[in-house]
C-alpha cells in the first residue's frame, strides 16, 4: 500500500509530499522532503500508524534538498538510502551542496531547508539505470531520468512510477 504524507513544507499544504510504501521488510520511503519539515513528515507518518523508525529504506529521485533533505535523519535510524551514483558523493559529504544552496538562498537557508548532515556510506546505495531493489514483495526499479537534474532516478514499483 502506497500512502501520501504531505510534509506542509513551510506551512502549504500539498507543496511537498512523501510516499510511504509498506514492504515486508519494513517502511520504505520515496522521497523525504527538506530537513526543515522534518517533523511533519514525522507526524503525518505517525497519523498513519506508522513511527519514524519503522523506515528501512529511502528511495530519492535525486538530492536536491526539497527531495533530499531529511533522508539523512532516517539513515542516522539505520535505514538505506537508494540513489543516483553522481549524486552518492555529495549525500555522504553535502558541504558542496550546501554551499552552493547558500549561495542561492543566503539568510533564507535555515527557514528553507535546514540542516543536511552526511550519510555514512554503509547507509548510501549507488544505483545502476534498471537496477531492481527487492524488498520483499516489492522489487523497486531504478530509471536514469536525467533532464530536471544529471542525476535524477524516476522508481517504478509495479505500474506506478514516482518521478
Amino acid at each position: 500500500m502506497i500512502h501520501t504524507v504531505d510534509v506542509n513544507f513551510l506551512g502549504y499544504p500539498e507543496a511537498i509530499a512523501s510516499f510511504a510504501i509498506e514492504t515486508s521488510e519494513g517502511l520504505a520511503l520515496v522521497e523525504t522532503g527538506p530537513y526543515s519539515s522534518y517533523n511533519n513528515l514525522v507526524s503525518g507518518l505517525q497519523e498513519k500508524g506508522f513511527s519514524p523508525d519503522d523506515v528501512k529504506h529511502v528511495f530519492l529521485t535525486h538530492i536536491h534538498l526539497d527531495h533530499a533533505g531529511a533522508a539523512w535523519a532516517f539513515a542516522e535510524r539505520g535505514a538505506k538510502v537508494y540513489v543516483h551514483p553522481v549524486g552518492y558523493p555529495h549525500l555522504n559529504d553535502p558541504s558542496k551542496l550546501m554551499h552552493s544552496a547558500s549561495r542561492i538562498y543566503g539568510d533564507q537557508m535555515e527557514r528553507l531547508w535546514s540542516d543536511m548532515n552526511p550519510i555514512a556510506e554503509d547507509r548510501l546505495q549507488a544505483v545502476e539505470n534498471g537496477q531492481e531493489i527487492a524488498l520483499g514483495d516489492q522489487v523497486f526499479k531504478a530509471w536514469h531520468t536525467p533532464g530536471h537534474a544529471s542525476h535524477h532516478i524516476a522508481w517504478q514499483l509495479g505500474k506506478t512510477v514516482f518521478t
